[in-house]
């Protein structure tokens, strides 16, 4: 053979192999032309609570014959084409387990009524760019139709990309096997649909998963048959026994495929479409949610308050708090005159209540009504005002018009100035924090603390700005609370716990300097509070080498109780996950540092943390840190309880007692630094991250001695309301296009009181804070198909009283203390149930209740702290 003739054949046989291996790669899903393919198609879904299994519910079915045939074809590109989609005979079966015959769908089926038009899906390469369909206003039949076509997406080849379908945008993976192509959807990496509507502050928080797995069997290139498995569930972080699941199943097979007289278009693209009968609008893939009202609104208020009325109102009972879930409901839908004459009407011992219902509502129409019904100018109204202002600082839909009212509160009621301030910090935060930080009203308010605090002359009035700025947290007011950090212990101890709460990055340099300045006592003294607190930032805050191992150094020159407690801060942060953790032990092993001389410190002061409880979704703990002064006087305690969870920390309750001037009263050496201190007791409390106003039980000798003979009163309230933690509907679009909506609710009703006894005879003082609460929180789940109604829901409840008891001993020097916390028995009770609607026939397919008591119990906190109080109790 000639040279060139083998060249040529070489060079044609390289082309053959090259070409037949480059269909392989681009082999794609095709419909070959003038065939019409005819596939049966069934959808079967179950909506369930979260701790009930699928099997126990109903599987409600659709089934239909779906007809395809290839409409056009790019001619430059054959992996370009329009199919000619068509539904036929849609039956749908309530319950796999039901008698009742299957419900024949036709035009006149409301949902439906479209369903049996022609819809055409343009695909390219395998994915579905467009789809055209005449359903114009019937989103049930368009998403319908979306999650049919998204089966018929496919890529041949192995890879992982992002893909769309009719749930949104999210990355597969595919798997090309021999006759079969595997699609896995990886729902973490979807993106967020905006279909979710979820408050930007609530205090529970819910978490979503999901699962999807696609197996298609492959005859060629052609469709033999698709199986579709999907899985979603949502879920409360902090109880996963209430939340919903579904399972969903979408199943094509090949029944035919036979000739017709279905001829394939000619032309462009555009000619084609423009061409076809009919008014077909361009839509995406990507189904859209039919919004409608939740069964959960529409309680007649006057109903609420009777039956309120009739079972008694206790605000730590779970009937109050179910009424302000509904009542919170009502109020959303309502106008202002509305809600202006029913709070007219209605008894004065349900206006607390409906100001809180109110404030959850969080509309501008609930929130004037209430303004205008306490009249904010008079001051008989004061304590209602206050009521509704904390109301407005737990507020989980913080929004411009809510930071007008307060504004506007501030300007015209004096008496409730202080806490209208703090409120105002506490609704700035949560602005900022829904990235709502830059609105116009919210710089307004900003710069009306600014100016404030700018122009106040007095300490009491400088506190209360101060106050707000803690509570407000804003990185930009470093400077300005760095202007007070050095003025009064009160005001020092404001900016350094401001300062605290502040992410490290905000922790500058100048910071740090001022900080250290005041732990050294550099340019001036400080008491031993302020220090301790100066101390523990720069230990915790972004902690530098040279700033823990002064801290460690100067334990050894501090006097007795402050070493103590700085010694206990470092071995209870080495005991914690703290950034500072590694820092301490790194400066540790300098043996000069790290021996019992110069940490074994002797005195009554004291910091240490510890679990409360443990359960499989949340870790409840403590954290606690006691200051004596040097003659054995309790000068402060600071008692933090948080619970952790997947979704993150929550700081629920954290309470600070200040003492001064106990050393002289009972007749102990005053120590240098207490010479001047007055005879107070104040306490500061922080609940669900809102500052409450401080109070003061006594100031000065005669304040104390009056309220000592005068007839008590009992405990004083702190916190007394109904608060709304959870508050979220999301509908979750299944690739079937199927439309399951989930509404999670949940309130709290809680009554925080404090108490601080005195005994002059018995040389004793005991404070209590005790907190009685009830929770209810539900999970609903409904998913309506076109004479059907599928309603899945789960409702928890709990109520119970935890006391946090603290006993000081002033007889015996050093002073002796004794820590209590105090839990009553919890009752906590689950229902579930799941009910079927058909042809507005209900079944209750599933219901389920339970309920424990977990005793009450005292916790054993400290080790030394239970041998003191054996020794006190």
């Amino acid at each position: 053979m000639k040279p060139a003739v083998c060249l040529t054949c070489c060079l044609l046989l390289l082309s053959g192999i090259r070409d037949g291996v480059k269909g392989v790669i681009k082999k794609t899903l095709d419909f070959d032309v003038g065939v019409l393919y005819e596939y049966e198609y069934s959808i079967s879904m179950a909506v369930a609570p979260i701790s009930v299994d699928f099997g126990d519910v109903p599987l409600t079915t659709a089934e239909a014959v779906i007809q395809v045939h290839s409409l056009w074809k790019n001619p430059q590109n054959q992996e370009e084409q329009l199919l000619h989609i068509k539904i036929q005979d849609l039956k749908l079966t309530p319950s796999s387990t039901d008698t009742t015959k299957p419900l024949a769908v036709d035009e006149k089926t409301g949902g439906f009524a479209q369903i049996k038009d022609v819809f055409i899906v343009h695909i390219h390469s395998g994915k579905i760019i467009r789809i055209f369909d005449t359903s114009k206003d019937n989103t049930v039949s368009l998403n319908f139709k979306r999650g049919l076509a998204s089966l018929f997406q496919i890529q041949t080849s192995s890879g992982v990309m992002m893909e769309d379908d009719a749930t949104g945008r999210c990355q597969v993976s595919y798997q090309a096997l021999k006759d079969e192509i595997i699609k896995v959807k990886d729902y973490e990496s979807c993106e967020k649909s905006i279909t979710d509507i979820t408050f930007s502050d609530q205090i529970l928080r819910i978490s979503s998963a999901g699962s999807s797995k696609t197996v298609f069997s492959m005859e060629g290139r052609h469709i033999k048959s698709v199986t579709s498995k999907e899985f979603r569930s949502v879920v409360l972080d902090e109880q996963t026994t209430v939340g919903i699941h579904i399972s969903s199943r979408q199943l094509l097979r090949l029944l035919s495929t036979k000739s017709g007289n279905n001829k394939e278009a000619q032309g462009e693209l555009q000619e084609v479409l423009f061409s076809f009968k009919g008014s077909h609008v361009n839509y995406t893939i990507h189904a859209i949610p039919a919004v409608r009202q939740s069964a959960l609104s529409g309680y007649p208020v006057s109903s609420i308050l009777d039956h309120l009325t009739a079972n008694g109102m206790n605000i730590s009972q779970l009937t109050t708090t179910k009424a302000f879930l509904q009542l919170s409901e009502s109020l959303r839908t309502m106008e202002k005159n509305d809600i202006l004459n029913i709070l007219k009407k209605s008894d004065k011992k349900m206006l607390p209540i409906l100001i809180d219902a109110a404030a959850a509502a969080s509309t501008p129409a609930a929130l004037d009504a209430v303004a205008s019904y306490i009249d904010i100018a008079d001051p008989k109204t004061a304590p209602l005002l206050e009521k509704f202002l904390y109301a407005c600082a737990f507020s989980s839909q913080p929004s411009p018009h809510l930071i007008s009212v307060i504004s506007r509160i501030l300007s015209v009621s004096r008496q409730t100035h202080e806490t209208a301030l703090i409120v105002l910090g506490t609704v700035i935060k949560k602005m900022c924090s829904a990235n709502m930080c830059n609105l116009q009203e919210v710089e307004e308010a900003k710069k009306l603390i600014l100016k404030g605090l700018s122009a106040s002359k007095e300490e009491t009035e400088i506190k209360s700005y101060l106050l707000a700025l803690k509570s407000a947290l804003l990185p930009e007011t470093v400077p300005v609370l760095l202007q007070y950090i050095d003025q009064s212990k009160s005001l020092s101890s404001i900016v350094l716990s401001a300062l605290r709460k502040l992410p490290s990055q905000h922790i500058t340099k100048e910071v740090k300097e001022h900080v250290r300045e005041i732990f050294a006592q550099k340019k001036k003294s400080f008491s031993a509070p302020v220090r301790v607190a100066a101390a523990q930032l720069l230990l915790t805050q972004d902690p530098l080498h040279t700033d823990v191992r002064e801290v460690i150094q100067r334990i050894a020159k501090e006097k007795p109780e402050v070493s103590k407690f700085l010694t206990a801060k470092i071995m209870s942060i080495l005991q914690s996950e703290n950034p500072a953790r590694n820092i301490i032990l790194n400066v540790l092993k300098d043996s000069k540092l790290n021996n019992y001389f110069h940490l074994g410190r002797v005195g009554c002061s004291s910091s240490y943390t510890g679990l409360i409880a443990e359960t499989k979704d949340t870790i409840t703990s403590y954290d606690f840190d006691f200051l004596f002064s040097e003659t054995g006087a309790l000068k402060q305690s600071n008692s933090h309880f948080s619970t952790q969870s997947r979704a993150g920390s929550l700081h629920s309750l954290q309470v600070s007692l200040e003492l001064g001037g106990f050393d002289s009263l009972f007749g102990t050496e005053p120590a240098e630094e207490a010479e001047e201190e007055e005879l107070m007791a104040g306490m500061s409390v922080m609940f669900l991250g809102v500052q409450i106003q401080p109070i003061v039980f006594f100031q000065g000798y005669g304040d104390l001695m009056s309220k000592y003979f005068s007839a008590a009163d009992g405990p004083m309230n702190i916190l007394s309301g109904n608060i709304l933690v959870l508050k979220q509907r999301q509908s979750i679009i299944l690739q079937s296009g199927l439309q399951t909506q989930i509404f999670f609710h949940g309130g709290l009703s809680v009554d925080v009181s404090a108490d601080l006894e005195f005994s002059l005879f018995g040389q004793e003082a005991k404070s209590s804070v005790n907190n009685e609460f009830s929770i209810v929180v539900s999970a609903r789940a409904e998913v309506e198909i076109p004479h059907m109604n599928t309603t899945a829901e789960t409702v928890a409840d709990m109520n119970s009283s935890i006391g946090f008891v603290t006993t000081v001993n002033f007889s015996d020097t050093p002073m002796q203390y004794c820590l209590q916390l105090i839990r009553e028995p919890l009752l906590y009770r689950e229902r579930t149930s799941t009910q079927v609607t058909t042809r507005n026939r209900r079944k209750t397919a599933q219901q389920r209740r339970r309920k424990w008591t977990i005793p009450g119990e005292e916790t054993a906190l400290h080790r030394d702290n239970s041998k003191m109080c054996r020794h006190l109790i």
